[in-house]
C-alpha cells in the first residue's frame, strides 16, 4: 500500500511538471485580448473575433479585409472561394486549402482560410501583405500591427499617411512603438467629453474613436472593451474602476452605478451578459458579452 502510495505522488509531479509550461504560457496569453492596429488605431471587431489558429497565425473575419483595408470581398460557394480584390491585386483563397492566388501567380501558405460560425475566416498576415501592406506581431503585447501607404477612409477616399504617423516609409518604428498610449505613458483622448488613455494598465481597452458632433446618436461615442482572461483571469475590478472613471466623467451617477453593477456580474469567460441599455438623460449605454468572450460596453447619445 506504501509503495502505491508514493507511485502516485511520483506520477502526480511528473505531470505537473510536463504540463506546468504550457499552463504558464497559456496563462500569459489569456490575460490579453488579441488586438489588431491598422496605421496606429486600433480596429474593433463588434461580433466575430479574430484569433489565433494551431499554426501560430492570426486569423480575421474576411470583412474586416473590405473594411479596414479598402478592398473588395466576394464569395464563391460552389467552389468555397473567398475573393479579395484592391486596386490592381486580387486574391483567391479556398477554404482548407494552403495554396492561394494573387493575379496570376499560385502561392502556398502554413494555414488556410476557414469557415468557422458561419463566418469566414482569412489568415491576417498573408492577406494583408498580398495587398501590399505590411504586418508586425508583437507577442508581449499580443497584436498584430498593419500599415500601409495610405489610409482608406470610410467614404472610400485615399489619404496619404502623415509622415510622422506608423506607415510611411522612413517612420521610426521602434521609437513609436515604445511610446504607445498606455496609462501613465502619454496624454490622454478626448471624444465628446470622455477622457481616455487607448491601453490601459489594469486591461481595459477603449478603441480610439473617431467620433463627430454631426453623427448625433446614429455612431457609438466611444467603445470600450473589459477584457476576460480564460485561465487565472484579467484584474476585472481593476478595469470596471477605470471604466467606472470613464463613465462618472458624463453619465449620471445613479445610471453609472446600474452599469458597473451588470459588468461586475461578469466574474469568468463562462458567463454570459445579454444585452441590456442603461440610460439617463443624455447617454444611453449598450452592455453586452457573450460566451467565452470579453465585455463590451457602448456609449451613444440617446
Amino acid at each position: 500500500m506504501k509503495l502505491k502510495k508514493i507511485s502516485l505522488i511520483l506520477m502526480s509531479m511528473v505531470l505537473i511538471f510536463v504540463m506546468a509550461p504550457g499552463l504558464s504560457s497559456a496563462a500569459g496569453k489569456a490575460k490579453l485580448s488579441l488586438r489588431v492596429e491598422l496605421n496606429g488605431e486600433r480596429i474593433i471587431f463588434p461580433d466575430a473575433q479574430p484569433y489565433v489558429d494551431k499554426q501560430n497565425r492570426v486569423q480575421v473575419p474576411v470583412r474586416f479585409v473590405s473594411e479596414a483595408l479598402g478592398a473588395k470581398v466576394g464569395w464563391k460557394n460552389k467552389t468555397k472561394e473567398v475573393t479579395i480584390e484592391h486596386d490592381e491585386t486580387k486574391l483567391i483563397l479556398t477554404i482548407g486549402n494552403k495554396a492561394y492566388k494573387i493575379n496570376d501567380s499560385t502561392k502556398l501558405m502554413d494555414t488556410a482560410a476557414i469557415r468557422k460560425a458561419n463566418r469566414t475566416f482569412v489568415p491576417l498576415r498573408f492577406v494583408s501583405e498580398g495587398l501590399g501592406a505590411k504586418v508586425k506581431w508583437d507577442s508581449s503585447n499580443y497584436m498584430v500591427s498593419i500599415t500601409t501607404g495610405t489610409v482608406t477612409t470610410a467614404s472610400g477616399e485615399k489619404v496619404e499617411d502623415d509622415p510622422t504617423k506608423p506607415g510611411s516609409k522612413n517612420f521610426d518604428w521602434d521609437a513609436w512603438e515604445a511610446t504607445r498610449s498606455i496609462e501613465g505613458k502619454t496624454d490622454k483622448l478626448t471624444t465628446e467629453g470622455f477622457s481616455y488613455y487607448s491601453v490601459y494598465k489594469s486591461g481595459l481597452l477603449p478603441g480610439v474613436s473617431h467620433y463627430k458632433p454631426e453623427y448625433g446618436n446614429t455612431r457609438t461615442i466611444l467603445s470600450i472593451n473589459m477584457t476576460v482572461g480564460n485561465i487565472e483571469g484579467d484584474d476585472l475590478e481593476a478595469q470596471a474602476k477605470d471604466l467606472e472613471e470613464i463613465l462618472l466623467q458624463q453619465v449620471n451617477e445613479e445610471t453609472v452605478d446600474e452599469v458597473m453593477k451588470y459588468v461586475r456580474e461578469k466574474k469568468n469567460r463562462e458567463d454570459i451578459l445579454l444585452e441590456k441599455t442603461f440610460k439617463d438623460d443624455t447617454y444611453k449605454i449598450v452592455v453586452e458579452s457573450r460566451y467565452w468572450r470579453d465585455v463590451n460596453i457602448e456609449i451613444w447619445y440617446k
